[in-house]
């Protein structure tokens, strides 16, 4: 990059440091970890950011994911912070967050807005059954309390503005809009809830993936696209991948993945910057 950076070069410049020190924890404690999502998507397509993409997305095991919750603060060098449930009671996501604490936006694409740290995505990784009816099961009891669990916190968490919804979706979203479910619901019943059913089965019964991710089912695929990984190259790193990352890139975008999408499409998250500490200035 040369001359001045945008927003979203700021923003990706700042996460790919972030993400470097999330690595070099991992290697430090033998930790496995995946790129998945629009990171593996950037990596394959565009060895690097896709270049309105602004955000990082990596995925555990549940083992290695837990290790990596439990390790003291400590172990992350200033200014990352690895943000959990566990340590950060206003903290609501089924997930992690390593953050530049450094950093600040304003996030706005739900009804309340709030502030956050710059950060890194990072999803446990847990298995689905092969079983037909035990598979069935679990995804019908999944897709509930993850429905559950966003109403639970409607205002703080929903994209209402999100276009491509399921039309399910969007009359349960307009539902919302008139009935107050933070009242009537316990967020903390449903989310422990949640946690316990996506966590229920080891990677290796059949299926596997990042229940938490935006695509739900299409993002549980077989076990085996997870059971090794490789290395590609992502802006001047290498990271790991999914040993079939071909195959899972078409099971989450279809065939024709290495197509951009129309410029439309083409946009970052909703959210105002605060402050992203030096580099804000160039």
């Amino acid at each position: 990059m040369t001359g001045k950076l945008s927003i979203v070069q700021l923003i990706q410049k700042k996460e790919l440091e972030i993400f470097k020190e999330f690595i070099r924890v991992c290697e430090k404690y033998n930790l496995t970890y995946f790129a998945l999502g629009g990171t593996l998507l950037g990596a394959v397509r565009h060895k690097g950011f896709i270049p309105w993409d602004d955000d990082i997305d990596i995925g555990m095991p549940r083992e290695d994911y837990n290790k990596l919750m439990n390790l003291e603060l400590s172990e992350f060098n200033f200014p990352y912070k690895l943000v959990n449930e566990n340590n950060t009671p206003s903290f609501t996501k089924a997930f992690m967050n390593l953050q530049d604490s450094t950093t600040k936006i304003l996030m706005t694409y739900s009804n309340i807005p709030h502030e956050e740290s710059l950060w890194i995505d990072i999803f446990p990784i847990d298995g689905l059954p092969s079983n037909p009816i035990k598979k069935y099961i679990h995804e019908k009891q999944y897709l509930f309390s993850r429905m559950m669990v966003q109403l639970s916190q409607f205002n703080k968490i929903v994209n209402q503005n999100k276009k491509d919804r399921p039309i399910l979706e969007k009359i349960i979203i307009k539902i919302a809009d008139i009935i107050n479910f933070e009242k009537i619901l316990n967020y903390k019943f449903w989310q422990k809830h949640y946690i316990n059913i996506i966590s229920k089965y080891a990677i290796g019964e059949g299926y596997a993936g990042n229940y938490t991710g935006a695509y739900k089912l299409r993002e549980l695929v077989p076990s085996e696209y997870f059971s090794t990984g490789e290395y590609l190259s992502f802006e001047d790193i290498m990271i790991k991948v999914p040993k079939k990352y071909k195959e899972y890139l078409i099971a989450i975008y279809g065939e024709d993945y290495m197509q951009l999408p129309p410029e439309s499409s083409r946009v970052p998250h909703q959210y105002h910057i605060i402050s992203l500490g030096d580099e804000h200035e160039q």
